[in-house]
């Protein structure tokens, strides 16, 4: 849930019904979209009443701050304000002239929109610039992406992550600088080793498996080749994962599979990562972190549960989005999640998830770390009805809705995380929020 403060600023001259009309509606309009909004009751007329407002709302954690114009301002009282919440992520919104009883009105919030953004452009802030009626709904869903924004940033502030293990396969763009992440996109990386989880797997008594297992009859078809023991020894492996992630309050996992669990455990982690996304808590593996924190944030300005895949293969505009056998159980259709064992090959055994996504609208990207900055690589495009690659791995064929040629020039690694819907202007948001660059295919 989104906590957004918002402040009214105008100037006594100028308060007058058409300014709290105003105001009410943009809260409502807000809170109409499921945005829960703290307001700060009375409109902010001098500094000290902008101090005081400035710092209840940050007493109230807010994740970001609505900065409305209701009516002329003085530049600074606004700017009171703004120092008290700079640290957040911050929109000025500021209205136009509107009809009242069949005649041009105004408050002379576009005169003061107009004047305090060449302010905050003056100064460098990064805030979220709107000009609109709060009864407009482009107006409003641009604000109310930048709530999602706002809440998503302040989510990876706090967020931790579990690596266990470190790259599979030395895949040189999984690498990342450990502190660069934390303080530019916000996660923290707790290391893990893999003989850790091993070692509390092997502890775990059969007897707690049995919900797991049932959990696992109940949700898919087991393959008449996976043994009971195979369904015990990734069960105990979820239940590791699981205690981990309580015991180190995380919010995401990636485990290094291949080849410590994959050939030498002699069983792949794509059942126990499978179903720890769908208890909330994002997972993937082969090490890729950056892959991690790109379903991470998919996941925060969602809501859902998130997956990832490979890029496997195109032709025209469909690429085929493919991973080992990792697959939370909600992407695919109920009546076809099968698991069975995993795809014969001999650095590979265990059993894995083997069923397709389901199709619709999808949202494709992927951070990507730089020397000394990020940025985002995303695309949208529209899953398609798929076939198994291979005739075991999941898949999805997702028709862009931009260039494929052109993704091919920005690829910037094999993992993509991939979410329903279309979260373009999201990430677009929570970009300029970071103050990293979003490309869009």
């Amino acid at each position: 849930m989104q906590n957004i403060g918002f402040v009214t600023v105008c100037h006594e001259d100028y308060l007058d019904d058409n300014v709290k009309m105003m105001a009410g509606k943009a809260v409502t309009s807000l809170a109409e979209k499921g945005i829960a909004v703290y307001t700060v009751k009375e409109p902010v007329l001098d500094v000290r009443g902008a101090e005081k407002a400035g710092t209840e709302l940050v007493q109230n954690g807010v994740d970001g701050v609505i900065l409305f114009l209701g009516s002329w301002i003085e530049c600074p009282v606004a700017m009171s304000v703004v120092r008290e919440v700079e640290h957040l992520p911050m929109c000025l919104w500021g209205f136009p002239m509107f009809m009242d009883n069949g005649a041009l009105s105004s408050t002379g919030s576009y005169v003061a929109f107009a004047m305090f953004k060449g302010t905050m452009d003056r100064v460098r802030y990064k805030y979220k610039p709107v000009l609109g009626l709060p009864d407009d709904e482009g107006t409003v869903r641009g604000v109310f992406c930048f709530c999602k924004a706002a809440a998503a940033m302040q989510r990876l502030k706090r967020a931790r992550i579990g690596l266990v293990g470190y790259t599979s396969m030395s895949i040189y763009p999984g690498t990342f600088d450990h502190v660069f992440l934390r303080a530019k996109i916000g996660p923290e990386v707790d290391q893990i080793d893999s003989y850790t989880i091993i070692n509390t797997a092997e502890s775990i008594p059969e007897d707690e498996c049995r919900e797991v297992i049932d959990y696992l009859r109940n949700t898919a078809r087991i393959h008449k080749d996976v043994t009971e023991n195979d369904l015990i020894k990734v069960s105990k492996l979820y239940l590791a994962l699981k205690k981990a992630a309580e015991q180190r309050y995380l919010h995401g996992m990636n485990v290094k599979c291949q080849y410590e669990f994959s050939k030498e455990y002699k069983m792949v982690m794509c059942v126990p990562l499978s179903i720890l996304a769908e208890s909330g808590i994002v997972a993937s593996c082969e090490g890729d972190m950056l892959n991690t924190v790109s379903m991470m944030i998919l996941h925060f300005l969602s809501g859902q549960t998130v997956t990832y895949g490979d890029v496997m293969n195109h032709e025209d505009n469909v690429v085929k989005l493919s991973s080992c056998g990792f697959i939370p159980f909600s992407f695919g259709d109920e009546s076809k999640r099968e698991i069975r064992k995993f795809f014969p090959h001999p650095g590979f055994n265990g059993i894995q998830n083997s069923f397709v996504l389901k199709p619709g609208k999808v949202t494709v990207m992927r951070l990507v770390e730089d020397q000394c900055d990020y940025h985002f690589v995303y695309m949208t495009g529209e899953g398609l009805e798929t076939e198994l690659r291979q005739g075991y791995m999941p898949a999805l064929d997702v028709k862009l809705d931009g260039d494929m040629k052109r993704f091919v020039t920005y690829f910037s690694g094999q993992h993509y995380a991939i979410c329903y819907g279309d979260l373009s202007r999201e990430l677009e948001e929570l970009a300029a929020i970071l103050g990293i660059e979003a490309l869009k295919i």
